[in-house]
């Protein structure tokens, strides 16, 4: 399945990375599973320390050597500790991608780490065990792939996707109002489908949506935020500040320069 929207989280950027003394291995899934599944990925730690992660509208597993932790959409930044050195898995999944594997109602772990019973089936703790048998990164990420191949369950393409489909393509500037018309769906079902299945209400994810291309524009581009601010509908610059500074607890003039030094420290 085509994604035309790819997360970014400036923490496994090669700078994020240098400055917070961590390393990274990271592979695409299997084909079954592009669209679905983002990646798996290794952070290596040299040393304890915060592991900023901003809100981008994905679920993840986290599986360190101390358990299991099923990581909910956020709906502002905050800061992982990671407290001991050594490696850290983690599969990440494209907003809305967990529903090919499991039921779930994503809206009860927003801002949350649910632990290993959160996901309804008997194996996931055997996943933590299996990775642990394994000492390279292919192999875990290999172990990780076919238990999630076990469990998944293929669909064909819903008015849930389209919808997605219209939030990426729209950079996430587009009204409730507007999405529920262009898929045929009331604003009140739409809105219980986008709880139900990213965690987040239709807003709450659109504003997600926007806020990533923000950030990657000032990745690629520092110092266009007034560009950036009419290109993503926001009122005006002051509008697109508040809106940073409300999810990221920083000003975005200075984004990048503080994120070398004092990133994520509100």
């Amino acid at each position: 399945m085509k994604v035309n929207y790819q997360p970014f989280q400036p923490t496994i950027t090669p700078p994020g990375l240098n400055r917070f003394g961590l390393s990274l291995q990271q592979v695409s899934p299997c084909s079954r599973l592009q669209g679905i599944v983002h990646s798996y990925l290794q952070v290596d730690a040299a040393y304890p320390t915060p592991y900023p992660v901003m809100p981008d509208g994905t679920q993840a597993v986290f599986i360190s050597a101390n358990g299991s932790r099923v990581g909910g959409a956020l709906t502002k930044a905050r800061d992982l500790q990671i407290l001991h050195t050594g490696g850290y898995f983690g599969i990440r999944f494209y907003p809305g991608g967990l529903r090919y594997f499991f039921d779930l109602d994503l809206c009860e772990i927003n801002d949350q780490f649910a632990d290993d019973n959160y996901l309804p089936c008997h194996d996931f703790g055997v996943l933590h065990h299996q990775i642990y048998e394994k000492q390279g990164f292919f192999e875990r990420a290999r172990v990780c792939e076919q238990w999630l191949l076990r469990h998944y369950k293929p669909q064909a393409g819903t008015r849930f996707d389209q919808a997605l489909s219209l939030v990426y393509r729209h950079m996430g500037n587009i009204k409730v109002g507007q999405l529920a018309d262009k898929i045929g769906w009331s604003s009140r079902h739409l809105n219980r489908q986008f709880r139900l299945h990213t965690g987040l209400n239709i807003k709450a994810f659109a504003q997600t949506i926007r806020m990533q291309h923000v950030c990657k524009q000032l990745y690629s581009s520092p110092g266009t935020t007034l560009n950036i601010a009419h290109e993503l509908g926001f009122f005006d610059q002051a509008h697109l500040i508040n809106d940073f500074k409300k999810r990221l607890f920083i000003n975005p003039s200075s984004f990048f320069n503080q994120f070398m030094s004092d990133f994520y420290n509100p």
